[in-house]
């Protein structure tokens, strides 16, 4: 099991979303109303900074090569905030989160840093990994599981994540809208083809940093600015530079220990 937050999280992204049309002029922002804000709740920087459980997935092939940075499926954090894919929150209640963590520790306690199928289990190439973890006061403690959708693992290794995406599922249902004064926006150049939108901001966009493409964190007046033009987070949209340049574009809020 291997201690601390960060793990690289390349994901590949499974299916794109929508082409665009060309048009005359600049892209058209939406309605006002959809504004950068900071996430409700009056917590201390460190206590809202602790996450103590999360699910995550990294790892697959997708349609038309576009990568990006995607959020974790959940994370818990020490003063009961839940949020699911950087999208939705939900408070829970201190004895929950205890309970939550009693239960990850049964089930990922003693696991190895990552876990292996049963021998004979065919191997999924293809398949993400899921990242499992809890902190029971020693920091982050994280088990690795390739292509557990495919079967041959430990019960109690598909118990945590059924676990997890339950809880996943309530706070989508249950919640609210998360936000923050944050985000990272992540940008692939691609070739000529179908056309699409100009995009208004060169200046907004990240520096392609691998294989024509890259990512930026912004804040403040930047971040609004982003959300005022790409209508929906979490899925891609497609324009063209002033140069001529191809792009698809998606942004996340960042989460409050990101």
């Amino acid at each position: 099991m291997r201690s601390g937050w960060a793990i690289a999280l390349v994901l590949v992204l499974a299916a794109c979303s929508g082409t665009g049309v060309e048009r005359e002029g600049r892209v058209t922002a939406p309605s006002p109303e959809q504004t950068v804000r900071p996430s409700p709740g009056r917590v201390s920087k460190a206590t809202s900074g602790r996450p103590v459980a999360q699910w995550l997935r990294a790892g697959g092939l997708a349609a038309h090569n576009l990568a990006a940075s995607s959020p974790p499926s959940l994370v818990v954090y020490a003063d009961g905030r839940a949020i699911a894919d950087a999208a939705h929150e939900l408070r829970l209640p201190p004895p929950e989160v205890k309970a939550l963590l009693k239960a990850l520790e049964h089930d990922l306690a003693g696991q190895p840093e990552t876990a292996s199928p049963r021998p004979g289990t065919p191997v999924v190439y293809d398949a993400p990994t899921t990242v499992l973890g809890f902190d029971g006061g020693g920091g982050m403690e994280e088990v690795a599981v390739p292509y557990l959708e495919a079967g041959g693992y430990d019960a109690v290794l598909v118990d945590a994540r059924d676990r997890l995406a339950r809880l996943a599922g309530r706070v989508i249902d249950e919640g609210h809208d998360y936000a923050a004064d944050r985000l990272q926006l992540s940008v692939s150049y691609r070739g000529a083809g179908q056309a699409v939108e100009l995009w208004p901001d060169d200046a907004l966009l990240p520096p392609g940093t691998q294989a024509g493409s890259g990512a930026k964190t912004y804040k403040g007046d930047k971040a609004l600015a982003i959300v005022r033009l790409i209508p929906r987070a979490g899925i891609w949209h497609f324009y063209r530079t002033s140069s001529g340049k191809q792009i698809a574009l998606s942004w996340r809020y960042l989460l409050p220990h990101e």
